[in-house]
């Protein structure tokens, strides 16, 4: 007898043998049971997921003369169908029989009785290549079917199948296999098949097989015809030309440790063994993903298909960035790849790459800077931020914080709505009418000092970032104004989307509650349109400047902190440029 593959010679017989799927098992054998088969079932999902195989089980019950409501898979029916030598069941590779003609025949075929069993069943696979015509002469024998006859339809497209056939029929969706149950069906057929198979050689097999018990056994079967002896997780590697986790394991060590020349080295290393390039670039996008899944909870490991050791070992990699950085390298590296598959010299390219991740500068968001920048200044001695270390938040609209009038009288706004500044050096609005004595002019390009992040506008709109991140990037375009027990929230007349936003009055009601959190009294809240005065646009970019620095008034600032760092700018007469 000739060698049959595994994937044919392990096809489960019975409904108790089939893995992954008991929400089509279950709802099968009680329509069996119960007699309530429909007529036309349509079996949808992904390669390898065993939808022909339910199909061929399905019409072994239907004829099963066991008459148990399921398939007994021993008795000569199930077995000729099992063969595929039993006339009642029929199976059409719609992929070669696309045309009208050939639904003509089924059609034809349908209203005879059963030869030799029950029911006649006709198996259609890929129906979703038959063409319009072949569509439409299927619908009247679908709707209004001989009482012997059921279809069953199989497809990986079920969005290709016009809605007038999906009404006719019931639809089951087959899900992938998940990790487990490819590693533990692997596992099984080894120990029968007596053959050593490494536990990290299984680990890889159900890896690569992506969730399709056809494609592991496949894998499995190559496995085999290549290896004396036990086969071991290298040998997968090297027989598939895979690249190896230790491999990525080394780049997020490059990564953590912003050592380019190492990653230079692994592609290097990559390029002398042969590997292809693409493949690796795609394998950077899941190792990234991987590091901000398990970043964001450690027990999101389990959704990994990898080792048990080499999640053990992201879980402590991950710790060296924060979610919102693995989650840019994610995308970055997608990017990439997606650019890496059309360039004519991949290895320039993927250099360049993995130089970019190796050089990544993290993100610190607004709220940790801020808590850096109050430490700073109430002498805590929390570490300030650097500009290697620390980059401005990706915040839609630019900052700003509490501005003052002039000194002057002609200065102040009109008559009919007093004003007044927020006071910087208490934490309630100043009364309508007194002025506090402004911040010192600064110099062209110099930054504010950390400080000023102890006013209450600025502890207020970062308070908001914590509350509502839309509401109070809205906010960083106001300018407050007190009155008395109102806190006047005033918009440049260009603003106009920022100021209707936060006039919603759920809106309101948040921003009054976080004011009255950060003031210590009730405050009601006006939202105004006007023009604020030149002392207070000079306000609003100082307080620009404190809240959200770009990387270039980061430099200045840490210039000016650090003498050293001053007298090095002076003397190489550098400049910073603005982001």
């Amino acid at each position: 007898m000739s060698y049959q593959v595994l994937a044919r010679k392990w096809r489960p017989q019975t409904f108790e043998q089939i893995v992954g799927q008991e929400h089509v098992t279950t709802t099968l054998s009680n329509a069996l049971q119960r007699d309530r088969v429909a007529h036309a079932y349509l079996f949808t999902g992904p390669r390898g997921c065993g939808k022909t195989t339910m199909a061929r089980l399905l019409a072994k019950a239907l004829n099963c003369e066991a008459e148990s409501g399921a398939p007994c898979g021993e008795c000569d029916t199930c077995r000729s169908i099992a063969d595929g030598n039993f006339l009642d069941v029929m199976e059409i590779d719609a992929a070669s029989h696309t045309g009208v003609d050939n639904i003509r025949e089924l059609r034809e075929n349908a209203q005879y009785q059963p030869t030799s069993g029950k029911k006649r069943v006709f198996i259609i696979d890929e129906v979703h290549m038959l063409s319009k015509g072949a569509f439409n002469a299927l619908l009247k024998i679908l709707e209004e079917p001989p009482a012997h006859v059921h279809f069953v339809f199989a497809t990986t497209e079920p969005v290709r199948i016009p809605r007038t056939i999906l009404s006719r029929c019931q639809r089951f969706d087959f899900r992938l296999f998940s990790m487990q149950e490819l590693v533990g069906r692997l596992r099984a057929i080894a120990e029968e098949e007596g053959i050593a198979l490494a536990p990290d050689a299984i680990e890889l097999l159900a890896s690569l097989a992506e969730g399709s018990m056809r494609d592991a056994l496949s894998l499995f079967d190559q496995a085999i015809a290549s290896t004396e002896g036990e086969i071991t997780g290298q040998r997968i590697l090297e027989l598939f030309g895979l690249v190896g986790h230790e491999v990525y394991l080394d780049l997020n060590r490059a990564v953590l440790e912003r050592d380019p020349r190492a990653a230079l080295d692994l592609v290097d290393g990559l390029v002398r063994a042969g590997h292809d390039l693409v493949e690796f670039a795609r394998g950077i996008v899941a190792d990234f993903r991987d590091l901000a899944l398990v970043r964001l909870d450690p027990a999101l490991a389990e959704r990994i298909d990898k080792p048990e050791a080499v999640r053990t070992r992201l879980v402590e990699q991950a710790k060296g960035l924060a979610v919102v950085d693995w989650v840019e390298l994610t995308q970055r590296a997608a990017e990439h790849y997606s650019a890496l598959e059309r360039a004519p010299q991949p290895r320039w390219l993927l250099e360049a790459q993995v130089v970019e991740y190796a050089t990544f500068e993290s993100r610190v968001l607004l709220s940790e800077l801020l808590g850096r920048l109050e430490a700073l200044g109430s002498g805590d001695g929390g570490p300030a931020p650097t500009g290697k270390g620390a980059r401005r938040p990706a915040v839609g609209a630019p900052a700003s914080a509490p501005r003052s009038p002039s000194a002057s009288s002609s200065a102040a706004p009109p008559p009919t709505r007093a004003a007044a500044r927020v006071d910087a050096r208490s934490d309630r609005p100043a009364p309508a009418g007194e002025t506090a004595a402004p911040d010192p002019a600064p110099d062209s390009g110099t930054v504010p000092p950390s400080s000023a992040a102890g006013e209450p506008w600025t502890r207020f709109l970062a308070r908001m970032r914590e509350v509502d991140l839309p509401v109070a990037t809205c906010l960083m375009e106001a300018v407050p104004r007190a009155v008395d027990d109102e806190l006047h929230l005033v918009f440049r007349p260009e603003h106009e989307f920022h100021r209707d936003h936060v006039a919603q009055a759920r809106v309101v009601t948040t921003i009054a509650a976080v004011a009255a959190e950060i003031w210590g009294r009730p405050l009601r809240i006006e939202v105004e349109v006007d023009v604020p005065a030149e002392e207070e646009a000079r306000r609003q970019r100082l307080a620009q400047q404190t809240v959200a620095p770009d990387r270039a008034q980061r430099l200045r600032r840490e210039a000016q902190e650090n003498p050293h760092l001053g007298r090095l700018l002076d003397s190489l007469g550098g400049e910073t440029e603005e982001a």
